[in-house]
């Protein structure tokens, strides 16, 4: 007899899992053998069964179908503890806080009592004043009741109207039912008002003569019933008492003022107010002002409801800047509407840490530059960060970027390099710090903004070797620069803020800026080169869409559509509910969308004062010691590259090395530190073809002096426009 241990070659290797679940499917018997004997093939003999009965079983493993689709049920293994368990930290008190608290209960309850002497006072020594009001107005109020009586009893109410039009058109047949009709209603009313003319003042007699009511009761009543017919006739907009507070007017946020104004947008998913969802834990206070975190109706985006700002400002009846919808953490349906005490512009802006006395940050640090609708502080770092700022005019954009620099500026280690193409001086009082500062839009304002990107890049290729060789001595082991690199005396890798405000002017005239600001932005983030940006075209041709994907923070302002915000934020940002177009030019100026931190976040850029802004740049030269970090020697001098490649050439031509050399002995302003691969670069977006050029009897990269002075003479025999 065979063992069965031995019967299946392999078996102790197969694993003890137990086998999958099988499918038996009942199916009628076919008389056709070959067909059955087919399907026994198919799948391997798994088939089982008697064939030879009125039906057969086949068993079917899982797979044949693609597995279950649900999931199977799992026992819970949460306890009733687990779910309903906050924790103390989650629980409200049972007492409120300032009862249980003796210096708060006093100080609660001696507010209470002088609001209330106040309130007594204020309205006492008014009293003579109301008492006339209420003279003038109660006879016109008894008058407009009696009225209103007499107009309900003859049921002319909205019976005229059609009787007059009946009229109009000749329709007597229609007048006349239209009579009858409020013949009929008038009759009965006119017997309850009869009625009740007769019965109220016999119930008053009653009354009166039983000595039922003590006679105070009747000095009240009757100061009642005038007080009420002078709230009948007193004009709308003329109360009887005064206000006692001029402050302005506290809106508490409720649940129904926020369906009914979310259903007032006219969307077409959210027509029922039930069909809005309020997240726990509902409306609640949130810094100075409500917050209601809502789920709208399946389907419908909250950038929806983020594009109709103004109309979700009219339902409310609240300023637009009081009003801050943004997109809910957990999904795109989900709306966090913040409503302020306030409106914004009359809230002020929240106290900047950087203007305190002793303030002092670093660029590898988070600090504040901005703060959100609620005013709570926004904060980034600078390191390892570049920035681009866009608005339509009027946006703030300027202003803007002026908050990084003056937080920047608080780092004694960081040098500034500014260019602005507005031409008004909007960063001139940052100019003692700058080691190289430009204002206006001529030509050479370009070229010197040109010069500053094209220092910038020849730095970085400076700064990467200086890396290398530090991480090599392990002093820099991600392969970036760290704050003691940074700070160590002579290691050249001290910050660098490079600003170009309105950079549509310099990048629309250069395409060789603009090609070599994207190379800069991509090798900045470990170098500490920090690129700020400001533009108010964020199109393809003034801000190319390359640089836009480099950098790591995108800050959009006031934009007029969906196109704009999403060349500065990305594509889809607009849909995400990510939106710079809920802001309003000059109005919401400085307020803006800004991805790159945490999360997208509404922030407004810090805007002090001229008196604040001074005393902050003061103190900025004060920790530099009266010198811009890089000194005035530093200045790049913006010149021909063709030309002065041409200089440097031999009799056919010049290998890269030694033209780099050659160019930063002869004039080092303008081309500090320039490597042969930093040349290199700079010379093909000019134009000058990398070939291979036999010099000195040695074959390598370069570029030909033929091909140098017909590119020239090409360019010199080309108009300029304008």
């Amino acid at each position: 007899m065979t063992d069965m241990h031995t019967a299946a070659p392999g078996a102790a290797d197969m694993p003890t899992d137990p086998p999958a679940p099988r499918l038996h499917l009942v199916k009628p018997r076919r008389n056709d053998h070959d067909e059955r004997d087919a399907l026994a093939d198919s799948h391997g003999g798994a088939l089982g069964g008697d064939f030879g009965g009125d039906a057969e079983t086949v068993v079917v493993d899982d797979a044949d179908f693609g597995g279950p689709v649900d999931a199977v049920d799992v026992a819970p293994t949460l306890s009733w503890k687990d779910v309903t368990a906050t924790g103390a930290a989650g629980r409200a008190p049972i007492v409120p806080t300032w009862l249980t608290n003796r210096a708060q209960r006093a100080a609660t309850l001696a507010a209470i009592g002088d609001n209330l002497r106040y309130w007594a006072l204020f309205h006492l020594a008014r009293t003579p004043k109301y008492l006339a009001k209420t003279a003038v107005y109660a006879p016109i109020g008894a008058a407009r009741l009696l009225g209103r009586t007499l107009r309900w009893a003859s049921a002319e109410d909205g019976n005229w109207q059609l009787r007059q039009h009946a009229a109009n058109t000749n329709d007597a047949y229609t007048w006349q039912s239209l009579n009858r009709t409020r013949a009929k209603e008038a009759r009965g009313r006119w017997w309850l008002v009869g009625v009740a003319a007769v019965a109220a003042p016999v119930a008053l007699l009653i009354v009166r003569v039983s000595d039922v009511v003590p006679s105070w009761g009747w000095y009240a009543v009757e100061a009642a019933a005038v007080l009420l017919l002078a709230r009948a006739g007193r004009p709308a907009d003329k109360p009887i008492t005064d206000r006692v507070s001029n402050a302005p007017r506290f809106t508490k946020l409720t649940g129904e003022m926020v369906r009914n104004a979310l259903v007032s947008l006219g969307l077409p998913a959210m027509k029922e107010p039930s069909t809005i969802e309020f997240v726990h834990p509902g409306i609640h206070r949130d810094g100075p002002g409500w917050l209601a975190r809502v789920n709208l109706p399946q389907g419908l985006e909250a950038v929806k409801v983020l594009e109709r700002r103004g109309m979700l400002s009219s339902a409310l009846r609240l300023p637009v800047d009081q009003v801050w919808p943004s997109p809910g953490p957990e999904h795109a349906g989900q709306v966090d509407l913040w409503v302020g005490y306030q409106p914004a512009s009359k809230m002020g802006q929240s106290k900047w840490s950087i203007a305190a006395p002793n303030a002092r940050t670093s660029v590898f640090e988070e600090h504040e530059f901005g703060s959100n609708e609620r005013q709570q502080p926004v904060k980034t770092s600078l390191f390892a960060r570049s920035f681009v700022i866009a608005g339509q005019p009027g946006s703030g954009k300027s202003y803007a970027a002026r908050a990084l620099v003056l937080m920047a500026s608080q780092d004694p280690t960081v040098e500034f390099k500014i260019a602005e193409f507005k031409g008004t001086g909007d960063f001139i009082d940052l100019a003692p710090i700058c080691s190289t500062y430009v204002v206006g839009v001529d030509d050479k304002a370009i070229a010197e903004g040109a010069a500053i990107i094209m220092w910038g890049l020849a730095e970085a290729e400076r700064r990467g070797k200086r890396v290398l060789a530090a991480k090599q001595r392990g002093e820099a082991p991600e392969g970036k620069v760290t704050p003691e690199l940074a700070r160590k005396p002579g290691s050249g890798l001290h910050p660098v803020v490079i600003v170009i405000d309105e950079a549509h002017e310099l990048f629309g005239a250069s395409a060789e800026a603009a090609d070599a600001a994207e190379r800069l932005i991509k090798r900045a983030r470990a170098l500490n080169i920090i690129v700020i940006l400001a533009t108010q075209i964020p199109d393809r041709t003034s801000l190319p869409p390359n640089i836009v994907r480099c950098v790591t923070n995108r800050w959009c302002l006031s934009v007029a559509g969906q196109v704009e915000n999403d060349m500065v934020l990305g594509t889809g940002a607009y849909k995400r509910g990510i939106t710079g177009t809920v802001y309003r030019p000059v109005i919401d100026a400085g307020w803006g969308c800004m991805t790159g931190l945490a999360a997208p976040t509404a922030v407004r850029s810090q805007y002090p004062t001229p008196e604040v802004a001074a005393e902050i740049v003061a103190r900025a030269v004060a920790i530099r010691g009266g010198a811009p970090v890089g000194g005035s020697a530093d200045l790049p001098t913006a010149r021909d590259l063709l030309a002065d490649l041409a200089e440097v050439s031999a009799s056919n031509g010049q290998h890269w090395a030694p033209a780099a050399d050659a160019l930063t002995e002869r004039w080092p302003n303008a081309y500090p530190g320039l490597t042969a691969d930093a040349l290199s670069e700079l010379a093909r977006a000019a134009g000058v073809q990398s070939v291979t050029v036999k010099v000195g009897g040695r074959p390598l990269k370069g570029y030909r002096l033929d091909a140098l002075r017909e590119l020239i003479s090409t360019r010199a025999a080309t108009p300029t426009e304008g």
